[in-house]
């Protein structure tokens, strides 16, 4: 599947699905006509047809993302996700929120926010890169944890990198300290199989547009069940008792929470069908063949340039990075600012990938990422690019 039927630009080589994801034109084409349909008539369109439409919608992506019924909820993205539980904890002085230096800038901003309203206290576990084990991750975040610590919030796929956390083992650890885990899953639905009931997580919440190939401003945020008491939307709209509906309700106070446009959370169900009947696999198909492109990627990339990986091969899904030499991104504009070696490779090589840091330790890192309009000529364009590029 070439890039123009994603709607890409042709005279792009487009290695940065991980950021904003993209669509399928189908996709996108199925998104308007119910654009459309709205336009046509907004009250029927979203009282008689996106209202009654919402717990089948809510079902498909518990069915997808392995979740228990009535755990699983709507929000624009990842990040609110995060913002939202955050915003329901009870936190006061002397605790402790811990988090790693491999963490989106925004959800570590997030932290920082709610901590600072209430006197708690922030620790950024540093994870050195190369990372040599998934083991070692797992021992430094628990190295960090103590009878303080209310929340651990952790990267499913790693934003700066795209090292794949393991939150498995690390849910299991904290299960027996004690402790919730808050995973962020930006990256997590599409490129993962994920079986949220068995990770046991107190809260996990995940992009649609990035992995699954919906429009953008959708994501879910799964609560476990006995995390669901009391737990309320950041713009609380309606109670539970206002509507009569086929939901939990947890899931009814998310299900209106002012307005907004509705279609991109209408078009998951069919960017699930969709993307599963591009791999004659489906979706494990997919995933596992993204996998794959990343790792035979990383390994050409790597072999080429010299240019070391950021993690082991078993620790990526359908991104990878190499480590490049460390320049300070203080005269970039915050807090992403885009690094010179990025623009040049946009600018002469048509190249769009991007050139990430990690604040503690420091490190930068040039992170491609793998979809089904990728090919390994693409990835070997990057690194005869980089060869010639100095930075």
């Amino acid at each position: 599947m070439g890039s123009a039927e994603w709607g890409l630009a042709e005279d792009c080589v487009f290695l940065n699905h991980g950021s904003f994801g993209a669509s399928p034109m189908e996709v996108c084409s199925y998104r308007r006509s119910l654009l459309g349909e709205m336009e046509r008539q907004p009250l029927d369109f979203i009282l008689r047809r996106y209202m009654p439409a919402l717990p089948g919608i809510l079902e498909r992506l518990e069915d997808f993302t392995g979740a228990s019924r009535g755990s699983v909820v709507l929000v624009p993205n990842a990040t609110t996700g995060v913002n939202t539980v955050l915003s329901n904890l009870d936190l006061g002085p002397g605790d402790r929120l811990v988090t790693t230096g491999q963490e989106y800038f925004a959800s570590r901003n997030a932290l920082e926010f709610f901590a600072g309203r209430r006197g708690a206290e922030v620790v950024v576990v540093p994870i050195a890169v190369p990372v040599e084990s998934p083991g070692r991750v797992v021992d430094a975040i628990m190295s960090s944890v103590d009878s303080r610590t209310r929340l651990v919030l952790v990267d499913h796929v790693s934003s700066p990198t795209g090292m794949v956390f393991p939150v498995e083992a690390l849910a299991r650890e904290l299960d027996r300290a004690g402790v919730d885990l808050l995973v962020d899953g930006a990256h997590g639905p599409g490129m993962l199989h994920l079986e949220l009931e068995v990770l046991g997580a107190a809260y996990y919440t995940g992009n649609c547009h990035k992995w699954m190939c919906s429009p953008r401003t959708a994501a879910i945020l799964c609560v476990r069940h006995d995390r669901q008491q009391g737990f309320r939307p950041l713009v609380m709209s309606h109670f539970h008792t206002d509507f009569q509906v086929d939901m939990s309700p947890f899931q009814v106070e998310f299900s209106w929470n002012g307005t907004v446009d509705p279609t991109p959370r209408m078009t998951i169900p069919f960017a699930i069908d969709y993307m599963a009947g591009l791999h004659p696999g489906g979706w494990p198909g997919l995933m596992e063949e993204n996998r794959r492109l990343a790792v035979e990627a990383t390994l050409l990339v790597s072999g080429e340039t010299g240019l070391e990986p950021s993690c082991p091969l078993e620790m990526l899904g359908s991104m990878g990075s190499v480590i490049l030499p460390y320049a300070p991104p203080s005269t970039l504009p915050p807090p992403e600012g885009i690094d010179p070696l990025q623009e040049r490779l946009r600018r002469e090589k048509g190249i769009e990938v991007p050139v990430t840091f990690t604040p503690s330790p420091k490190g930068r890192f040039l992170r491609f990422s793998c979809q089904l309009y990728n090919s390994i000529d693409q990835y070997a364009y990057l690194a005869s690019s980089l060869l010639s590029s100095s930075g």
